[in-house]
């Protein structure tokens, strides 16, 4: 029986910036060292705000002399208007979101031998990436899950799909809370409209992703990350939680006591139970009385790397 899900990631976005000076301009806008960026190496990376905040979570994957830009497709606008004020000179494009480029995930351990019938070997660290002749590169995301996103071409990809369908009786029509729920479990952060300018990379646990090159120079927001690196005074974190009741909105507040001890970075529920990411203040993560404004508690998943 097959156990890999797969499905359409539809509220993704991929962008493409392209040109001479792309790699240049991006390395002094983005958190990650794009030096080490390689068509065997993908990178999570953040661009922040001049106050260090995440505007928005990236997936970059080199393509030939370009590089791709995975982000969530409702801050997508905001992120490519924002980082074209800044290109002035550099001999820089970046595309807008359209259908040239398309992507589709894959989760569960099956997944490998549905990449097999794409003619693509099986990534085996997170951010590793394979490809094959017909332009599609798999992504090996973060999590202990087998999890995998196929990105390339429109057309390639819709390809890919009809392939699996037929050769792995793969149907790419899950709903995409699944991945959101496969993300949330591996630690993964993401910044959607409600949470823009709202985290500091080091509170989404970016630096434990290696989405934050502390050695590699300036970039938009460097100053503030760094301080907080070297200071070592971070006071927050990202844990997933467990909850009762329906799963809450990016943006709401935990609560406890009379406080406000942290924030709801994304929430995956069936009406009965959820879970959820949340960053969290480090001091109130053993509190018993960790809630939601509308009364539901959270439990969070205490672990060494979000401590």
């Amino acid at each position: 029986m097959n156990t890999t899900i797969g499905l359409p990631l539809d509220e993704l976005t991929l962008l493409r910036a392209s040109g001479a000076d792309a790699r240049e301009f991006l390395q002094g806008q983005l958190s990650s060292d794009l030096r080490k960026l390689s068509p065997q190496a993908a990178q999570i990376s953040s661009y922040n705000s001049p106050k260090g905040r995440m505007l928005a979570v990236l997936h970059l994957i080199q393509d030939e002399e370009s590089v791709l830009i995975e982000l969530h497709a409702s801050i997508a606008s905001a992120v490519i208007g924002r980082l074209r004020m800044f290109v002035l000179r550099s001999r820089v494009t970046l595309d807008e979101p359209g259908p040239a480029l398309r992507s589709i995930g894959l989760i569960g351990p099956d997944a490998a031998s549905a990449l097999a019938a794409l003619g693509l070997s099986t990534p085996d660290a997170a951010m590793a990436c394979s490809r094959n002749g017909d332009g599609l590169c798999a992504l090996r995301r973060h999590g202990a899950t087998p999890r995998y996103s196929v990105v390339g071409p429109g057309a390639a990809v819709e390809a890919a799909a009809q392939t699996l369908s037929r050769s792995c009786t793969l149907n790419l029509d899950a709903p995409f809370e699944v991945w959101r729920r496969a993300q949330i479990e591996a630690g993964e952060p993401v910044v959607v409209t409600a949470t823009s300018d709202h985290f500091v990379p080091q509170m989404a646990n970016l630096d434990q992703l290696g989405g934050i090159a502390f050695d590699k120079g300036c970039y938009t927001g460097q100053e503030i990350v760094a301080r907080l690196h070297y200071l070592g005074n971070l006071k927050r974190r990202l844990f997933v939680c467990d909850l009762d009741g329906a799963a809450p909105q990016a943006g709401d507040d935990v609560l406890s006591g009379d406080s406000t001890v942290g924030e709801i970075v994304d929430a995956v529920g069936d009406g009965h139970s959820a879970i959820a990411s949340a960053v969290l203040q480090l001091e109130h993560v053993a509190a018993q009385d960790l809630r939601l404004r509308s009364g539901a508690s959270l439990r969070p998943r205490i672990s060494s790397r979000s401590t």
